[in-house]
């Protein structure tokens, strides 16, 4: 059995055949073949950002691709083409993968929406700056330690040739002293023991000289070394600030969003129950802590008490108790439930007052 179009459309994109997935567009709408997802409710868009093919990516934009669609975990191709950005750290990807997609993007609000991690493309886009930051550093680290290598070789080679043709010229000097008859004796300056013993101690001081550059260089690199050491700690420290920074945003947002749902949740409450209406209520009338099962309210619930001191806490769990108490929940509206409900909003309350129980006793 052959593959399906999106199964070729997905495997071409993972394999790079940019001429296979024009074939594709030639035979299907464009349309239909940019709104395949996979598994991952990933469309093409995003695995060619997922894998940084910007000439597939590049196609699926002129056909006109969704810059804006999210994947299971909530993330728009930005987002995946910023991560495999931020992992690559090569600077042509900024160019051929990021900018694109973002002028291809007509709201200015795309930076800003976050996936399941609570992560935006803007803050992405600073981790990027960030590590485009450190490998600048780093070519130029490496930069100048080859310029000062390269230097010290060819100031190592100068001195050699230098010491070589000091000798020959010794030398020469000396087998010209030898065969010269004029006044050889009066007219030499030097016995050829002082000569070496001359040769010798220059050469000493050049060894010494060597050896003194050396520890110079050495005790630079080390203080060089020390320098990147303290700037990548640094660069660390910021990262860890930076994240503990974002971690704190987070879970002030989360506090908010559970705050509001809250507020929201008991005026729903006393809208309900606390009215004098006369109208039947049906299951969805009923103001459940939310729309899932009962492992979805007591889980809310149980995030709801999380954002309040103990004893307001003890209060709110308790107050849920008697809300919820089935003889209670009778009392105030059992009169106005809907007939053909009524037997699944029993069935409810009673499996939620069973589980605020427990989550009571658990405290």
């Amino acid at each position: 059995m052959g593959k399906s179009t999106e199964e070729k459309l997905f495997y071409y994109i993972m394999t790079g055949k940019l001429h296979r997935v024009r074939s594709l567009f030639k035979k299907h709408e464009a349309s239909y073949l940019t709104a395949l997802v996979d598994r991952k409710g990933r469309t093409a868009l995003h695995a060619c950002c997922l894998l940084g093919d910007d000439a597939i990516m590049r196609l699926l934009l002129k056909n006109g691709a969704n810059v804006r669609a999210t994947d299971s975990d909530g993330n728009t191709p930005i987002h995946l083409a910023l991560r495999f950005a931020v992992q690559t750290v090569r600077f042509s990807t900024y160019n051929d993968l990021i900018v694109p997609l973002l002028n291809y993007c007509d709201n200015p609000h795309v930076l800003d929406e976050r996936n399941n991690e609570e992560k935006t493309p803007r803050e992405y886009l600073t981790d990027l700056k960030r590590a485009y930051a450190q490998r600048r550093e780093e070519l130029e680290a490496e930069r100048k330690e080859r310029w000062h290598k390269e230097h010290e070789e060819k100031s190592r080679l100068k001195e050699d040739l230098e010491w070589e043709r000091k000798l020959q010229f010794e030398e020469s000097q000396e087998s010209y002293s030898k065969y010269c008859q004029d006044d050889y004796i009066d007219n030499m300056k030097e016995t050829y023991d002082e000569w070496a013993d001359r040769i010798t101690y220059e050469r000493r001081q050049k060894t010494e000289a060597k050896k003194q550059q050396k520890r110079e260089t050495r005790k630079s690199s080390r203080q060089r070394n020390e320098n990147e050491r303290k700037a990548r700690e640094r660069t660390r420290q910021l990262e860890k600030e930076h994240e503990a920074y974002l971690t704190r945003i987070s879970v002030e947002r989360q506090k908010l969003k559970l705050s509001k749902s809250l507020a929201d949740y008991e005026s729903n409450c006393t809208a309900v129950f606390c009215s004098n209406s006369t109208v039947n209520l049906t299951f969805v009338d009923i103001p459940w802590p939310t729309k899932g099962g009962t492992k979805d309210m007591i889980a809310l619930l149980g995030n709801w008490s999380e954002i309040k001191t103990i004893e307001e806490k003890r209060k709110f769990l308790k107050e849920q108790q008697v809300r919820w108490h089935p003889d209670k929940f009778l009392q105030r509206c059992g009169n106005r439930l809907d007939s053909q409900d009524r037997v699944k909003i029993i069935e409810q309350v009673n499996e939620l007052s069973k589980e605020i129980n427990a989550l009571v006793e658990a405290e």
